[in-house]
């Protein structure tokens, strides 16, 4: 048998079976065309989806009622207090004073020569209270007091900062060298008169004098109390007037005083007053409006991107003329440019500003929308977000029949994942058809190898038949020959 095709006959067998094949190829050829357009069908869907949830996304935000409750304060003297609002706050001007901050007790010791002096053992009991002008402490009901042991072999200044520091017993302890020596300053963690300091000294190392060992750390501003440490700086409130009325508060940050408005102090400035000035807060309604009109704008491209027909090119698009395409975008303009049921004194986009253009897209007319916003006669709120009805059933606003709308396009069981389904479908099926093909073109291949090679060797047996006879004719005598 021959081994390579053509060699006895001098035909190109492989040569002309790769002929055939490219002819029989051709069905496999339209499967790998009608599954490109299948694929670039499901991303084109996948794109739409994509920007239909952009878009839903801004019409969700305009659907919670929190986005219309927003209120800005604005403070005369932005050196007193920064100044923030939640949803409970109230428009309204305020006049407000800061008379005083909030400060935090430093007390300090004596100096000693270096950190590693030894002071001495036992225990230190903190306790946190108020003062009175009369001379006696009262502790603070939330705070226990928290006694703190100092071991005899970590008895130095050092030593004992950090024991302290560790305890977390509610204050901090630090050591300043004010060149006369070391001094240990033991400050409050919190502000205000209800957190002043109280250290009680156990002393057990035997140096039981007032002023020695560790009853150097002792402090006491009651009347009978013993204070060997030194007050640098005193526990105070933080003291503001909200229109005339005095307001105390242990801390600088201040949430309670007035309902939705939180102050925090930065600076006193007795007997002079400044303005709080709280309104709504126009910019969060504007910049949502803004962002479903941008969304619906990138939209509105993208359907464009794919269903539009090049005439002059004579190109289609891959989505152009789908039906489920068509839908879609007829469904949500006509929401987008019908007349809605009234509310709060709105009953269509337009008169917020919003209107369609020639090519399609929306445009924002922002000076009308912030009159819309400024005027007391309408409630921009009442017309985008749901509202309570007859008191059973609830009344749905625009930006939540719009999102149900497109919920209804994008859902798992929606109208662009049943079609995306079935392109999926669709692509299995013709990958089956491929798998089904390949085989047959297998086995037609290898019947053409079989005939052409069975060929082949017919001819090359019939070239040496004919070979032959021409040898033995060429040596039969010729006529004339003796």
């Amino acid at each position: 048998m021959l081994s390579s095709p053509g060699i006895g006959s001098g035909l190109d067998v492989s040569g002309i079976i790769s002929k055939l094949m490219e002819v029989e190829q051709r069905p496999l050829t339209q499967l790998n065309t009608k599954e490109a357009k299948q694929q670039a069908q499901l991303s084109a869907f996948g794109s739409l989806k994509s920007a239909l949830s952009s878009f839903q996304d801004s019409v969700k935000a305009l659907a919670k009622p929190s986005l219309f409750n927003s209120f800005k304060a604005t403070l005369t003297d932005t050196t007193l207090a920064t100044v923030s609002t939640s949803s409970s706050a109230a428009a309204g001007t305020h006049q407000i004073e800061v008379r005083s901050l909030a400060q935090a007790q430093k007390i300090k010791s004596e100096a000693f020569t270096t950190t590693d002096t030894v002071i001495g053992s036992s225990s230190l009991t903190i306790e946190f209270g108020t003062y009175s002008e009369e001379g006696t402490f009262t502790a603070n009901a939330e705070k226990t007091a928290k006694t703190i042991t100092i071991d005899p072999a970590k008895s130095t200044l050092a030593d004992i900062r950090n024991t302290i520091n560790e305890a977390n017993a509610g204050v901090t302890a630090s050591i300043v060298n004010d060149g006369s020596g070391n001094r240990l300053v033991i400050s409050s963690k919190d502000s205000g008169l209800a957190n002043a300091l109280k250290i009680s000294v156990n002393d057990t190392d035997g140096n039981h004098t007032d002023n020695a060992g560790l009853s150097k750390l002792a402090f006491d501003a009651s009347a009978d109390g013993v204070g060997n440490m030194a007050e640098t700086v005193a526990a105070q409130n933080a003291v503001m007037v909200i229109d005339g009325i005095k307001v105390e508060k242990s801390s600088n940050t201040i949430s309670d005083a007035l309902e939705g408005v939180t102050f925090n102090l930065l600076k006193a400035n007795p007997d002079t007053s400044t303005t709080l000035t709280i309104e709504k807060d126009k910019s969060s309604t504007e910049a949502a409006v803004k962002a479903l009109v941008t969304t619906y704008n990138e939209l509105e491209k993208t359907i464009g991107n794919l269903s539009r027909y090049d005439a002059a090119n004579k190109q289609a698009a891959v989505l152009t003329g789908d039906s489920t395409v068509r839908m879609i975008q007829s469904r949500v303009r006509a929401l987008l440019n019908g007349s809605q049921s009234a509310a709060g004194g709105i009953s269509s986009l337009s008169e917020l500003g919003i209107s369609f253009q020639k090519d399609g897209t929306l445009a924002l007319d922002n000076s009308k929308l912030s009159a819309v916003l400024d005027d007391p006669d309408k409630n921009i709120a009442a017309f985008f977000t749901t509202r309570e009805g007859d008191g059973v059933t609830s009344v749905e606003g625009f930006a939540s029949r719009l999102s149900e709308l497109i919920d209804g396009m994008t859902r798992s069981d929606g109208l662009i994942n049943s079609r995306m389904d079935g392109i999926t479908s669709m692509i299995k099926g013709i990958g089956k058809q491929r798998d089904a093909l390949g085989h047959r073109l297998e086995e037609v291949e290898k019947r053409l190898r079989t005939q052409f090679t069975a060929l082949d060797t017919m001819i090359a047996s019939m070239t040496q038949t004919s070979n032959y006879l021409q040898q033995q004719l060429a040596n039969l005598p010729k006529i004339g020959d003796k």
